[in-house]
């Protein structure tokens, strides 16, 4: 993590510099198009046309790469460069702040003269200079998370046929990494205990009625409980009902492609939450859709795509409160066709469900997320749930 004497020597003028430079070397590796479409003349054949063609083919794959990682650095840079500007002049304001109030800061601590003016100005002072060290920490990630992965190949231009294109691509995969990284710090949620439900009288009961014990978190058992003494029985065969309709229905949409972290996945999350809304009403709908990904197994990206979809799965029904099933499955389909909901790429990264197509999402059964995630307990922490539920 960077330091204050560190961030304070940063320098936008010489980010801004090299991007100018990697900016002029794109644009004279995507000015070789034409030099690659002309370099086999029409009427050469026999083998060493062959071997030339094939020769020809590989130095275009290279170009086509390097203009992707090309571009690519100039994107990530840029924007560094920006946020480094905005940065540096949270800097001179703060150290500004701290002189005009009697205050030094050293090593990142607030340090007082024997002309400071009080203990608040020293707290807000102290406030200022962790979120521009914080600031900094997260430029320095996001500029080295995306160098890295030019210069391990992870970025690569796509599948693109022309140089323009593949710097295209090569731009592209570093604005859906910026996208990814904010959604993953919009929708998380911290982990809960785990379970068994239903249990003791209930779970008896219940085990008589058809239904089978399972593991689910502690909030979402709370919120079951208080359905059960609300409505009993009956009303946790109608929440039951309304979690498989969700399930097959999203079964028969998009071909069933992406039931897991794709885009019937992104379907069945937010049809399951609009049915919820329109039962139960939008907060008890959202406490216990939020409940549901606090299991500590689940890994942050998929619990990150969930929490948006459920979203927005919410927003339609609320926005339609007289629609019916089936009315409602349209919307949603339709939202998850136009992009309002989000999957994981084969990159795993979240996504708009418009920018790939069903079937090439990533393949989660083959790959599974890895279970054991300690940082998701750094996540927001929703508290006890507190909904009742509507029309009961």
């Amino acid at each position: 993590m960077a330091t204050w004497s560190e961030i304070k020597q940063w320098q936008p003028d010489v980010i801004g510099q090299i991007g100018d430079q990697l900016a002029a070397q794109t644009k004279l590796v995507v000015g070789l198009q034409d030099e690659l479409d002309g370099a086999k003349p029409a009427e050469w054949s026999g083998e060493a046309a062959e071997a030339a063609d094939s020769d020809l083919r590989a130095r275009r794959q290279a170009l086509e790469e390097l203009a992707a990682r090309l571009s690519a650095a100039v994107k990530v840079i840029d924007d560094a460069e920006l946020s480094v500007r905005e940065l540096v002049r949270g800097v001179e304001a703060t150290e500004d702040h701290a002189t005009r109030n009697g205050y030094r800061i050293e090593n990142g601590e607030v340090v007082k003269t024997e002309h400071a003016t009080g203990l608040l100005t020293a707290a807000i002072l102290q406030v200022e200079v962790q979120a521009l060290l914080a600031q900094a920490a997260m430029i320095d990630t996001d500029l080295n998370s995306v160098l890295k992965r030019i210069l391990s190949g992870e970025i690569d231009d796509a599948g693109a046929t022309t140089l323009e294109a593949a710097a295209e691509a090569g731009e592209d995969r570093v604005v859906d990494e910026q996208r990814h990284r904010e959604l993953l710090a919009k929708y998380q949620v911290k982990t809960d205990g785990m379970t068994t439900w239903p249990s003791g009288l209930t779970g008896w009961l219940a085990e008589r009625a058809g239904f089978n014990k399972e593991r689910i978190t502690e909030a979402e058992a709370k919120l079951l409980d208080d359905l059960q003494s609300r409505k009993g029985l009956m009303g946790l065969k109608e929440f039951a009902e309304i979690r498989q309709t969700a399930l097959h229905t999203a079964e028969g949409k998009f071909e069933g492609k992406g039931l897991t972290d794709g885009h019937a996945d992104a379907f069945r999350h937010a049809y399951w939450n609009a049915l919820m809304t329109q039962r139960y009403g939008e907060q008890w709908a959202g406490e216990f859709a939020t409940a549901h990904e606090r299991n500590p197994s689940s890994h942050h990206v998929p619990v990150g795509m969930d929490l948006h979809n459920n979203e927005v799965g919410r927003q339609i029904a609320s926005a339609n409160p007289d629609a019916s099933p089936e009315e409602l499955a349209t919307l949603v389909e339709q939202a998850v066709k136009d992009g309002r909901m989000v999957i994981i790429d084969k990159n795993d990264t979240l996504v708009p469900s418009n920018e790939a197509n069903p079937g090439e999402t990533r393949d989660t059964r083959s790959n599974p997320w890895p279970t054991d995630n300690p940082d998701r307990g750094n996540d927001r922490d929703p508290g006890k749930p507190s909904a009742t539920p509507d029309q009961y």
